[in-house]
């Protein structure tokens, strides 16, 4: 498994050390755990819009409010 340093500010550090106690991990599997989850929430967001562009009809307001009110 490749390892990686991230350097950060003393006091983003004290808040990360909290999170991962609070969450009874170290600090390394807590920042693990969020950038895997970050990069995951990321790709998703990407599918999500290729999905959108590849689909990427216009539908007027008119019609919208026509098939949201007809009974």
């Amino acid at each position: 498994m490749p390892i990686t340093t991230v350097c950060v500010p003393e006091e983003a550090y004290k808040k990360v050390k909290a999170m991962a106690a609070f969450e009874g991990m170290s600090v390394s599997e807590f920042m693990r755990k969020t950038i895997l989850e970050q990069v995951e929430d990321s790709q998703n967001y990407e599918v999500g819009i290729n999905i959108l562009n590849e689909h990427n009809e216009r539908v007027s307001r008119k019609d919208v409010l026509k098939e949201v009110f007809s009974n």
